[in-house]
């Protein structure tokens, strides 16, 4: 039987693969369904059908075609129930219709719920990673 840290592990792997395939549905496949998602751009959604329609529309658009990596920097077990989990993230976006291609770099932060014998994402705060202003 798998640890906590393991199961979580395994939780953000499919969450790179899931994007790296453009599967908006597998993607969302771990998330709650009250989860609050913060986007890149600050907007909030909420449930997990507004997180997997904000994906597909992306991965239909601005994102469509790109590579995610998150790798994990910091995991927590708050309670048996509950961890924390922060992750780097680094965006391989192809050049299409909507520009040049580029590299987004971002770091997630997340809160899982262990329900029903699996873990769920009930808050996703993504944020871009800008470089610290000159002194």
């Amino acid at each position: 039987m798998p640890s906590w840290r393991e199961e979580i592990e395994a939780l953000i792997e499919r969450g790179n693969h899931a994007w790296n395939d453009g599967d908006a549905v597998a993607f969302s496949e771990a998330v709650a369904l009250d989860c609050v998602f913060t986007n890149i751009l600050g907007q909030v959604f909420v449930g997990r059908d507004a997180f997997e329609e904000q994906h597909a529309r992306i991965f239909a658009s601005v994102y469509k075609g790109s590579r995610l990596d998150q790798t994990i920097e910091h995991l927590r077990l708050v309670r048996p129930d509950v961890a924390l989990v922060d992750t780097s993230a680094t965006l391989s976006v192809p050049a299409g219709d909507l520009g040049p291609a580029r590299t987004i770099h971002a770091r997630l932060a997340q809160v899982l719920v262990r329900e029903k014998g699996a873990w769920r994402i009930a808050s996703y705060h993504n944020v871009e990673e800008r470089p610290s202003p000159p002194r």
